[in-house]
């Protein structure tokens, strides 16, 4: 019920104090934007500007692997540079990427497998480090049967909906992609024609 979507990460080189006044990133928070195939950043603790996301590489069948795509990382460091103009010819210095699971419909969901003795958690669709201490929270109480605002949320014990056999489970994902793709441009057209 779900699939692996493979999302990528490019790394700079150690940013100059310089360069890190110029793109105006005063504190040291992680940052994601609000497209639907979104970008993440992040700066490390030597000042590299490390981003991901912008496209996620799908599979077929059991075939996991996908952690590298050459398409995906030049379109990162290309929207590094869209970005933060003033990056222009920085070096990238790492570049990886791996699967993130992802419900047909694209939300989470926590329960009890079988008899209770199983717990799960599954389909933060590339927001599980974020979402992992709410989750364990929220498995916690439901392991020691407390009834808590976590565990009333809409998407504890709810049921998956299953992907469907291949070869339609890659097209449907590649056409949700490819959906996701389409408004993401249709948005981005305007912030493009402007540069």
């Amino acid at each position: 019920s779900q699939v692996p979507a493979f999302t990528h990460m490019v790394v700079t080189e150690p940013l100059s104090d310089e360069q890190l006044g110029a793109i105006g990133w005063s504190n040291r928070q992680g940052i994601e934007d609000a497209r639907n195939l979104v970008h993440y950043f992040r700066l490390t603790a030597d000042n590299r500007l490390a981003m991901g996301g912008s496209d996620v590489s799908l599979t077929y069948g059991i075939d996991m692997d996908r952690d590298l795509n050459e398409r995906v990382f030049q379109r990162l460091e290309t929207d590094v540079v869209e970005i933060f103009p003033s990056l222009a010819g920085v070096r990238f210095t790492d570049r990886w990427g791996g699967p993130v699971s992802v419900p047909v419909d694209m939300a989470p969901a926590i329960g009890f497998l079988g008899d209770r003795r199983v717990v799960y958690s599954i389909g933060c669709v590339g927001h599980g480090v974020s979402l992992s201490q709410l989750n364990g929270k929220t498995i916690a109480d439901l392991v020691l049967e407390r009834d808590t605002d976590l565990t009333n949320v809409w998407f504890v014990g709810r049921r998956l909906i299953p992907w469907p056999p291949e070869p339609l489970r890659f097209a449907l994902s590649a056409g949700i992609r490819g959906y996701l793709r389409g408004e993401d441009w249709v948005h981005e057209r305007p912030l493009r024609a402007g540069r």
